[in-house]
């Protein structure tokens, strides 16, 4: 098995030491490609896929991102496997639990067969853990500009966001109009590494899961709630699937959105979502509940 590890030294926990580790689990050959700016891992994923029979991507959620557009564009379909070194790694927490993860590593190259991840698409840009609209966000835009931590932005957000009026659209059907603290819309069951907002979620269904949360609920009910994956008891909380979902303001102002922790540049009151079904192979834990199907199925990118 030929192996490449693709490290990004800005996540939060990426240090040689660490890559280190990664190396020494992995069989030979085992190369090591280190990410010097924003959407590198997408080019040297792509590129890498003739190559090589497993991608390791050693990063947060960003970098795994970044590799998965990179393979799911590539000509020959290459599995990846997700080493936690960012700041929420909700990706790994989805595919793998609480498992450490020189442990799930070694499980994996012990010719564990991948499962075929489904990607969402906005704009052209593929998707890997989901997309959100209102709180979240903000809750982004608001740790960046203070420079503080994410769980420091959700405190400080909590005692003064205000819902917005909006309205959620899956596959044509409204399911959600009115007053709107959250919509949540992808694949992996956890956002923000420990906020369980799509708890069925299955990432290889070819569905895209959404989850609307309205702005009757007050912020600490809803952030204690969608920690323990609770929130779908609260009243009037939208849970359903589909393959598109448009998710809109219905005022005169901005929509805050983001997918994959990136927030969209403000000035737009609306986004649509689509689902692009099998589009990365990833390695699992077998019993990994988010999990349905498995494949032997690598080489050529079927056209």
């Amino acid at each position: 098995m030929r192996v490449l590890i693709v490290a990004n030294p800005a996540a939060g926990a990426v240090t040689p030491a660490v890559v280190w580790q990664v190396v020494r689990v992995c069989p030979a050959p085992v190369s090591v490609r280190w990410t010097g700016f924003p959407g590198e891992a997408t080019t040297i994923a792509q590129d890498a896929a003739n190559s090589v029979d497993l991608v390791v991507s050693v990063g947060g959620d960003g970098t795994a991102s970044e590799v998965a557009a990179g393979l799911a564009t590539a000509y020959r379909r290459v599995p990846m496997m997700v080493v936690p070194a960012g700041t929420a790694n909700s990706l790994y927490r989805t595919l793998w639990a609480d498992t450490p993860w020189p442990a799930a590593l070694s499980l994996a190259l012990s010719g564990l067969p991948p499962s075929w991840l489904d990607l969402a698409e906005v704009d052209g840009s593929l998707v890997i853990t989901g997309a959100s609209a209102g709180f979240s966000p903000l809750s982004i835009h608001t740790a960046k500009t203070a420079a503080i931590g994410y769980q420091d932005a959700i405190r400080d957000l909590a005692g003064r966001y205000r819902p917005y009026p909006g309205r959620v659209l899956v596959d044509g059907q409204l399911v959600h109009y009115g007053s709107t603290f959250v919509v949540n819309v992808g694949g992996s069951r956890y956002r923000g590494g420990e906020y369980a907002l799509l708890p069925h979620s299955v990432v290889d269904d070819g569905l895209l899961d959404v989850c609307v949360i309205g702005g009757e609920h007050p912020a600490p009910v809803v952030i204690s709630s969608t920690r323990a994956g609770e929130h779908l008891n609260l009243p009037g909380v939208v849970y359903t699937r589909g393959r598109e979902v448009r998710v809109e303001r219905t005022d005169d102002r901005p929509l805050w959105f983001e997918h994959d922790g990136e927030v969209a540049p403000v000035g737009r009151r609306g986004y649509t979502v689509t689902v692009r079904p099998g589009a990365v192979g990833v390695l699992a834990a077998p019993d990994a509940p988010s999990v349905t199907r498995r494949s032997e199925v690598c080489g050529r990118r079927r056209r």
